[in-house]
């Protein structure tokens, strides 16, 4: 098994990788978030902050069988412990991705191959000595997670996410509800025919629309402020001003959500109208029979309502 190494310092340094990448990313068990394309972006964003560059790496490790390619391991380094309460992890190998919005973090490959995983975790360990290789993140049902747990790796440098259950039919959701919740959709759907809130719910592929993009970014801005507001003590209330503040700059800023809405081929938007206002919209890609949505966010005008927003 050979493993190459490629240091990753502009999206550029991506070009050579992208035939392998795609051949690869076409695994069964690959999600949009193994996607080539999720990747250039994450690098873009990553790379776009100034200030990465002054503890941390990105380098992508490929192992090869031969001429045919196993295995991509798409590696964040943290050359020095950055853990803040709001940003920043320590010092340590992580899987690229962390820290996003992508929950099902993996290696990408079209067959799990327990020797190329550890022929390039030996790479690693002899690249950066002493560092800590951390995965998160990982699908609970992934090849990777089966290998890990059979070599029963410690939780604290391995932790596993959930794979949400994919519905049928929209009648089989509302039978998965809650009978509180059901009641809660119910009442919902009351309040706004007295309130004469007419609604209807759009769906669309990529907004190519740049004003209405920033009318999307600017809702979410104005719901990461609101939603960091109610707190108590002196401490706490500083302590959600600087997170108000550096969430509200990132998402006007080098935001992977808003690049991927724009440019995102497998992008999916749902946006809610009331009374032709914008009240909300969900964001996801379309990943084989699913959609995995990574922003939800609503109108404070319309919160009252917002329990709709899971129906």
């Amino acid at each position: 098994m050979q493993i190459t190494k490629y240091e990753i310092k502009s999206e550029k340094d991506l070009v050579p990788l992208t035939e392998i990448w795609k051949n690869l990313e076409k695994g069964e068990e690959m999600t949009a978030f193994q996607d080539f394309l999720w990747q250039q972006l994450r690098t873009r964003e990553w790379l776009g902050w100034k200030l990465h560059a002054l503890y941390s790496r990105v380098v992508i490790y490929v192992a090869m069988d031969g001429k045919n390619p196993v295995m991509i391991f798409p590696a964040i380094i943290y050359t020095i412990s950055m853990k803040t309460r709001w940003f920043g992890e320590k010092k340590g190998v992580y899987l690229m991705g962390q820290g996003t919005y992508a929950d099902y973090m993996n290696v990408i490959f079209s067959r799990f191959s327990p020797a190329a995983f550890e022929a390039i975790i030996a790479e690693i360990k002899k690249d950066f000595p002493g560092y800590r290789i951390i995965l998160s993140s990982i699908r609970h049902d992934a090849s990777l997670t089966k290998y890990l747990n059979g070599k029963n790796t410690p939780r604290k440098d391995f932790e596993v996410s959930l794979t949400v259950r994919r519905m049928e039919s929209p009648e089989a959701y509302q039978a998965s509800l809650s009978k509180n919740t059901r009641a809660h959709l119910r009442k919902d759907l009351n309040k706004m025919e007295r309130d004469n809130i007419d609604y209807r719910i759009e769906v669309m592929g990529a907004v190519k629309d740049e004003k209405f993009l920033k009318e999307m970014v600017d809702l979410h801005v104005q719901r990461i402020l609101i939603k960091n507001t109610k707190t108590k003590g002196i401490l706490h209330i500083l302590s959600a001003e600087v997170k108000k503040a550096y969430k509200k700059y990132r998402d006007l800023h080098n935001n992977i959500v808003a690049m991927s809405m724009k440019e995102n081929e497998r992008s999916v938007t749902i946006l809610i109208w009331m009374n032709n206002e914008l009240a909300g919209y969900q964001y996801g890609l379309k990943d084989k029979q699913s959609i995995r949505l990574l922003q939800t966010c609503f109108n404070d005008k319309y919160a009252k309502y917002s329990p709709l927003f899971r129906g």
